[in-house]
């Protein structure tokens, strides 16, 4: 392979005289015919072609080249890696075809030319793109342009995603490929625009004709048709309360601001903007505040700014009012398994080992007018079944979202309550990747317009199976909220079709079908709470967001299953120990899994981890099922947060199944959860370790007297260091002999906390001692067993 830096006047020339040494250049067009079948005529032919790079690495693969006559794909990772766009480039190689797409494989050679060249788009109709016949198709693989489009969904792009975009009654798939693309992570337009980028086809069976999808490249192939302010962000809620919302959003140019709006009660009602309020002055920084409105209602609001030179159209923005002043905003964890109380906050302690079942029936039974349930898994609990059954008898309404990708024969107790007359909505096989209905969340009573003091949202980690509740670990979430229930529903009604009692197949969506049509923000009584659903949300970006910004101390997670890197490496941006440190449990069962991501976290392999986070792998009989990430559970003054539901941290869960996740804000909620995952680290293992916990350096050395105390089986030392340097802290028997070393390192200054898990040593009384160049002092403990 060569390659030169040729000036344009020669370029025609040297592609003749290289051609000549390889072979007789094949006009791209004549690759763009196919037989009966779909199926290129040279399928399989060596071939050799010359032109312009239209698209390099930006897709990852493959990248596109074109001519006067054509373009066409050529997928080999190191041809992508070489080039960029604007070379000129004579490539041979094999014709090859993938779902549709002619492609030139396997290169035997090619020839680069930084010229530097450009290639105006061809400008085209979606009408035109899809009237390709399928033995001739002029346009895949080409460079094109379509003017007028507008995106139906909102949010920002995630990488290998599909966007619908309409101009009039027509519409195209625009998708966002490769992990690398710079678009990834932008804002969907709202505007009209128009959009340059690859003609790609993706076709599942012959004669594999249609399944195009527009693929831009970067920021500008998306053209803004026009002026005006140019809104640059989705409007973003803030002082919610049970009547009023302030959006705020900016523009690049000053304009004036209005908001249209209107209280929505359905995943399909049409549009009919009811409200509006409007500010004159001209700005960039624009907030409004809407008042008046409805307690724990979802409102649909677009946002507007105009000037001289146009009007400008902000991302359709879904929000929520905090709840009614009847709902109580009363949040209940529960785990099934034993937690470590010795970390509860005083009068806080967890609910662990919990009959999870019990707990389900005690709200089954308290529903008096609906319950929806959206469930992955639901067998072997009769007792269950046998408690909704009773629920329809005393005219509760049930409805339920199910998953028939793994179980395409319903399950037993699934039929039963189909023969009972509970309309079930079944998510369908129909991806390739079999992505699944994983949710698992039950709504009570928030179809109840009168009274929404009962209104609930149970969710977390527990499929309704027998092992799931009594073998496997777990938690659950209970949240008592109107607006919250009310959001469930909205997603739970957008995969069953309707807003009656009857599901409606033909306007069931899952998967990437679904829109992002609920608020993510609440007010439940003065605490924030984050809601989220895949994949129409890629909650990955969510989180790693999350951590980026909010972690000051620490992230300590349960994982059942963790493939996705992005999250990972976030988290390893954040890992300093002992400032802020990274703690994990993972499946064992899942090992094969989670592999990777536990490896590199332990410090294995040549990305490992230096130093190692402190993650272990579980010792259960069962599975070790929850998924939740905790930030900052150690200390109350750093907004600490937990995050769960049934998302797993895989691209599965990110890109194709159908998910829900809760964000919570609350000291006291995070706390409980600390303590259940204090009990699942030392179960495998672990120890909570040193950390520091406040940024304020001391003014003496101090060992502080240890709690609880007297303890069983773990306690928390701390101790406070003026000034960096080697310490250690050692426990003692009374005898004197030395029984463990917490600590026996250099550190910076800073008052430092650690546990001593004594669950191996007999009771009787201790002593722990602090020592430095400066400093040595002893106290006392006892262990109660």
């Amino acid at each position: 392979m060569k390659t030169k830096i040729i000036s344009t006047a020669f370029l025609l020339c040297m592609i003749i005289f290289t051609s000549n040494l390889i072979a007789q250049i094949t006009p791209i067009d004549s690759l763009k015919y196919n037989n009966s079948s779909g199926e290129p005529l040279l399928l399989n032919q060596t071939r050799t072609i010359a032109g312009i790079v239209t698209a390099s690495n930006q897709f990852t693969n493959p990248a596109y080249i074109q001519d006067a006559t054509a373009g066409v794909a050529v997928y080999v990772s190191t041809f992508a890696s070489d080039v960029n766009i604007g070379d000129s480039v004579v490539v041979t190689g094999v014709v090859g075809f993938y779902r549709g797409l002619t492609e030139m494989v396997t290169p035997l050679t090619y020839n680069k030319f930084t010229v530097g060249a450009s290639t105006a788009p061809l400008v085209v109709t979606i009408s035109q793109i899809k009237s390709q016949s399928c033995q001739y198709e002029p346009y895949e693989g080409r460079l094109l342009r379509v003017n007028n489009v507008k995106f139906t969904s909102a949010g920002t792009f995630t990488a290998n995603t599909n966007y619908k975009v309409t101009s009039g009654n027509d519409t195209l798939e625009i998708r966002i490929s490769g992990a690398a693309n710079p678009l990834v992570g932008t804002l969907i337009p709202a505007d009209t625009i128009a959009v340059v980028g690859l003609l790609g086809q993706y076709v599942f069976s012959a004669p594999y004709c249609g399944g195009y999808q527009l693929m831009p490249r970067f920021a500008a192939d998306l053209i803004t048709q026009g002026g005006g302010p140019q809104i640059n962000m989705i409007p973003v809620e803030s002082d919610i309360t049970s009547t009023s919302v302030t959006l705020s959003f900016t523009s690049m140019n000053a304009g004036d601001t209005k908001v249209k709006y209107f209280a929505t009660d359905s995943a399909r009602q049409p549009v009919v903007f009811t409200d509006s309020v409007y500010n004159p002055a001209q700005t960039t920084n624009h907030i409004i505040t809407l008042t008046n409105l409805i307690p724990g209602k979802i409102y649909y609001a677009q946002a507007i700014s105009s000037n001289t030179g146009g009007i400008s159209y902000a991302p359709v923005k879904y929000f929520s009012t905090a709840s009614h002043l009847s709902s109580t905003g009363n949040i209940i964890t529960y785990f099934n398994f034993p937690v470590d109380t010795n970390y509860a906050y005083p009068g806080n302690n967890a609910n662990g080992n919990i009959n999870l079942v019990s707990k389900l029936n005690q709200r089954i039974d308290s529903a008096v007018y609906s319950i929806d349930l959206c469930l992955y898994s639901f067998n072997e609990l009769t007792i269950i079944k046998d408690r909704l059954i009773m629920a329809l008898g005393r005219n509760v309404k049930i409805r339920m979202v199910y998953d028939g990708v793994e179980h395409p024969v319903p399950q037993t107790l699934v039929q039963d309550l189909i023969n009972a007359g509970v309309s079930v909505s079944i998510r369908p096989d129909n991806t390739p990747n079999h992505y699944i209905m994983h949710n698992k969340f039950i709504i009570f009573d928030a179809r109840d317009t009168l009274n929404y003091s009962n209104d609930w949202v149970w969710t977390g980690s527990m499929n309704l199976t027998s092992n799931q509740a009594y073998t496997d670990v777990q938690n659950v979430i209970l949240i008592q909220d109107q607006a919250l229930a009310n959001t469930y529903t909205r997603e739970f009604e957008q995969m069953f079709g309707s807003h009656t009692n009857f599901c409606n197949n033909t306007y069931a969506k899952f998967g990437s079908d679904k829109n992002d049509i609920t608020p993510h923000l609440f007010n439940i009584n003065g605490k924030r709470v984050e809601c989220y659903f895949t994949p129409q949300y890629n909650f990955s970006t969510k989180i790693e967001s999350l951590i980026d910004t909010e972690t000051d101390k620490s992230i300590n997670f349960l994982a059942f299953s963790f493939t996705r890197y992005t999250i990972a490496n976030e988290m390893k941006g954040e890992y300093n120990p002992p400032f802020k440190m990274v703690r994990g449990v993972f499946d064992y069962s899942q090992g094969n899994d989670s592999a990777s991501v536990y490896m590199e976290m332990k410090g294995i392999g040549p990305y490992g981890w230096n130093p190692p986070a402190k993650v272990f792998l579980d010792n259960y009989s069962g599975l070790m099922h929850s998924k939740y990430i905790i930030i900052d559970a150690d200390s109350a003054s750093s907004n600490p947060f937990v995050q769960t539901g049934s998302y797993n941290y895989t691209n599965r869960g990110t890109f194709g199944n159908d998910e829900n996740v809760l964000v919570v804000f609350d000291s006291i909620v995070v706390n409980q959860y600390y303590q259940d995952f204090v009990k699942r680290l030392t179960d495998a293992g672990g120890s909570i370790g040193i950390h520091n916990i406040t940024g304020n350096v001391p003014l003496k050395y101090e060992l502080y007297q240890n709690y609880p105390n007297p303890f069983n089986p773990a306690t928390v030392i701390r101790f406070s260091l003026p000034v960096n340097g080697h310490v250690k802290l050692s426990v003692y028997d009374i005898l004197g002999r030395e029984v463990s070393v917490l600590l026996n390192r250099k550190i910076n200054p800073g008052t430092y906390e650690t546990e001593w898990n004594a669950s191996e040593y007999p009771s009787g009384v201790y002593f722990y001692t602090l020592k430095t160049d400066n400093f040595s002092q002893t106290k006392k403990m006892v262990l109660i067993k």
